[in-house]
C-alpha cells in the first residue's frame, strides 16, 4: 500500500543513474516545484577544452532518453507515479520526452580535472505541468456550510497544515508518513474535495519542514489559518484529510475559500522525505 516512489527524489535528493559513462543526479524541491538535474559525462583523455560545445551537444542529444526514468518516477497523485498516470492514458505516451524540451541549462563546464563535462539544468514543474495537464476549469468548492460558524474578524491570508510523521491512511487501518506528490489533494473527513490541482490546473501544494516554518509567511501571509491533518488517503498516501470542523471553518469564510482557490496552502512536515 505504502510504496516508496523515487525513494530519493525529495528536497535534497538523490537519484543517481549511470548510463554509457553518464551520471545523472536529480533533486526535487517540494517547496517550489522545481526539478534540478546535474549531468556529468566522462571525456576521452585526449579531449581538449575547445571541444566543450561539441561534447555538450552530444550529451544533450542523449538527455531525453536518460531522464525518462527519473521524470517518470516523480510522485504524481494518490494512485502513484507520473509513469503510472501516463500508463492509464496512452495518448500521453510521449509526454515525458516532451518535458525535456523545456529544460533550462543554467551552466556547463569541463570538470577541474578535465576528465568530464558537467551541466546543470532545471525544470519548473509548477509552470510546465498546467500546459501538459490542463485542469477542467475553476475548482467548484463545496457550498458554504449552513448554520452559525465563527468567522474571523480579519481575513485569513492563507492556510498552513501540519502533517505529523505517522497518520492513519483512511480506510486501511495502516499508518504512514505523508508522501509529497505533485497532484496531492486536500479532503474533509466526509471526502469533500477542498483542494485539487487536477481540477484547477493552476496551483500545487508547497511542502516545507517545521524548522523552516518562519519562511512560509512569504507564501501564506502572517494571518494564516493553521491546523493539523487528521489522516491520509490514497494507494500512494499523499492526499491530506482535514477534520470536518476545520473544513467547515475554512469554507464558511470568504478568505478561506479564496486561499483554497488560489493555492495559498503550505504543508509543514517534521522533516522532508529523503
Amino acid at each position: 500500500m505504502c510504496r516508496k516512489i523515487l525513494g530519493c527524489i525529495t528536497l535534497l535528493v538523490t537519484a543517481r543513474v549511470s548510463f554509457a559513462q553518464v551520471l545523472i543526479e536529480t533533486e526535487m524541491d517540494w517547496g517550489t516545484g522545481r526539478l534540478e538535474i546535474l549531468v556529468s559525462q566522462s571525456l576521452d583523455l585526449d579531449t581538449l577544452p575547445r571541444t566543450h560545445p561539441r561534447a555538450l551537444a552530444a550529451l544533450e542529444r542523449k538527455l531525453p532518453a536518460l531522464l525518462a526514468e527519473d521524470i517518470g518516477n516523480l510522485p504524481w497523485d494518490r494512485f502513484g507515479t507520473l509513469e503510472e498516470h501516463i500508463g492509464r492514458k496512452p495518448s500521453l505516451a510521449d509526454t515525458i520526452e516532451r518535458f525535456t524540451e523545456f529544460l533550462s541549462r543554467e551552466w556547463s563546464r569541463i570538470s577541474e580535472d578535465g576528465k568530464a563535462i558537467e551541466a546543470f539544468y532545471s525544470l519548473d514543474l509548477t509552470a510546465l505541468l498546467p500546459s501538459f495537464f490542463p485542469g477542467m476549469g475553476k475548482l467548484g468548492l463545496p457550498e458554504v456550510p449552513i448554520g452559525w460558524i465563527p468567522i474571523p474578524e480579519d481575513d485569513w491570508t492563507g492556510i498552513v497544515i501540519y502533517a505529523p510523521e505517522d497518520m492513519l491512511i483512511w480506510g486501511t487501518g495502516i499508518s504512514s508518513s505523508l508522501h509529497p506528490a505533485l497532484y496531492a489533494r486536500i479532503l474533509s473527513e466526509d471526502f469533500a474535495v477542498l483542494f485539487d490541482p487536477a481540477e484547477s490546473g493552476n496551483s500545487f501544494l508547497s511542502y516545507h519542514s517545521v524548522e523552516n516554518r518562519d519562511e512560509v509567511d512569504a507564501l501564506v501571509g502572517r494571518r494564516a489559518y493553521r491546523t493539523m491533518a487528521r489522516g491520509l488517503y490514497g494507494e500512494f498516501p499523499c492526499d491530506i484529510v482535514l477534520s470536518n470542523e476545520d473544513a467547515r471553518r475554512i469554507l464558511a469564510a470568504n478568505s478561506g475559500r479564496e486561499a483554497l482557490l488560489r493555492g495559498k496552502v503550505v504543508i509543514l512536515l517534521d522533516s522532508l522525505p529523503r
